[in-house]
């Protein structure tokens, strides 16, 4: 019987080898890597797109509350005569007593009643929104509880104003600003109050949104259309005097809504050309916002919402 002779692999063949699995598994790698930063980047463009789509049905839906009042009689007198006490809006100088007030490129506490002031260096030169409006009660109880009818920007529904004395204070609270969480990411919040007599208090609505934007159709002949549209600082400058300022915030009809979200990572690849957005559209190109050239992903809506309640109070 002949020997049976084995032979191994030489230096050189086990060097190929090992290039050949170095290949292999550098392609497995880069390929691995690659699927996982598509994921990202298609979560980041997701949550973008998600974080403005939410932002922007809670403004919607908040704004087009501005002025509510339930015409329904509040009480009735032994004599058959109904007083209609929520539908009466002050018509005061006071600013707190606007049912839409706002504020240009400002900053905004998250304590108190305050919306802010011009020009005091907002994110991203963002400005801000009040809203204030009456809640609704369910028929038949004490009228504390709310009919789920209205809310206010955290989703809390409200109740309408007390039975035995409505007053204009009685209505909810909804701020609208920009603001920056502890890592620095902008955030849109919202402001409220949990009870009519409780402490303001403001929480974050949407992550990523570092642009809010608000210009408002003014009426000034009143025949219920917009005849031109201005930031907030340029509306007040329409007042003769600082006591009239109050009256051209009721002559709003209307409000056009801008916001920008970014993504929370950079997408990578090599600097980008200098990038410009519209958060109003290119009609309002002075309001222009130029983002750092940081690799992230920006999207804009922008949205108009016609009020349909009066800003100004009941005819007496």
């Amino acid at each position: 019987m002949g020997d049976v002779r084995q032979r191994g692999v030489t230096l050189v063949e086990l060097l190929v080898a090992m290039a050949i699995a170095l290949v292999v598994v550098l392609a497995a790698t880069a390929a691995f890597i690659g699927s996982q930063w598509l994921f990202t980047v298609d979560a980041d463009a997701q949550a973008v797109e998600e974080s403005l789509r939410f932002a922007g049905f809670v403004v919607r839906t908040v704004v087009r509350q501005a002025g509510y009042a339930d015409y329904a009689p509040d009480s009735q007198s032994p004599d058959g005569a109904a007083t209609i006490a929520s539908g009466a809006t002050a018509s005061s100088n006071d600013p707190l007593d606007l049912d839409i007030v706002g504020a240009s490129d400002t900053r905004v506490s998250g304590v108190g009643d305050s919306y802010g002031a011009h020009n005091t260096r907002g994110v991203n030169a963002s400005d801000s929104l009040r809203i204030r409006f009456f809640g609704r009660s369910r028929p038949g109880g004490d009228g504390t509880e709310p009919d789920g009818a209205m809310i206010d920007c955290m989703g809390f529904a409200q109740p309408g104003p007390s039975a035995d004395k409505p007053v204009s204070a009685d209505r909810a609270w909804s701020f609208f600003y920009i603001a920056e969480a502890a890592d620095k990411e902008p955030e849109l919040y919202c402001k409220y109050r949990a009870s009519k007599n409780g402490p303001f208090q403001a929480q974050p609505l949407a992550r990523g949104i570092e642009v809010f934007k608000v210009v408002y159709g003014h009426d000034a002949d009143g025949d219920g259309v917009p005849d031109q549209w201005m930031d907030a600082a340029q509306l007040e400058a329409m007042a003769a005097s600082q006591d009239k300022v109050a009256d051209e915030w009721r002559k709003v009809v209307g409000l056009r809504i801008g916001m920008v979200a970014r993504s929370a990572h950079a997408r990578g690849g090599g600097p980008e050309a200098e990038e410009v957005l519209y958060p109003l559209g290119t009609d309002f190109s002075e309001l222009s916002f130029r983002p750092p050239a940081d690799g992230r992903l920006r999207r804009v809506a922008t949205f108009t919402v016609m009020l349909r309640n009066p800003m100004k109070g009941l005819a007496s």
